[in-house]
């Protein structure tokens, strides 16, 4: 019977924690996505020193690709100044 309350307890708290977690992510306006990682965007990310050489722990990954993101921006905005457009 113990063992019955203690998984409900940890099965509560686990639910506790997914509701934080969504309340966190909407009042940062963040959006929690699926997405699919092909083997080539893992050895890009690992090129880029975004993540470890092997490492495919998949928060890992996410934290990897949330960094790439993160640089896109920039990035970009780097390469308009380098090459602006002809229109300009």
């Amino acid at each position: 019977m113990d063992s019955e309350k203690l998984v409900e307890a940890e099965r509560l708290q686990r639910h506790r924690e997914r509701q934080e977690a969504f309340r966190e992510r909407r009042r940062r306006g963040a959006l929690l996505v699926p997405i699919e990682i092909e083997r080539s965007t893992l050895a890009a990310l690992e090129r880029l020193a975004l993540l470890d050489q092997g490492e495919r722990d998949p928060r890992a990954v996410a934290t990897a690709v949330v960094r790439f993101l993160a640089a896109a921006g920039p990035v970009a905005g780097l390469g308009d100044a380098l090459y602006p457009p002809a229109d300009c």
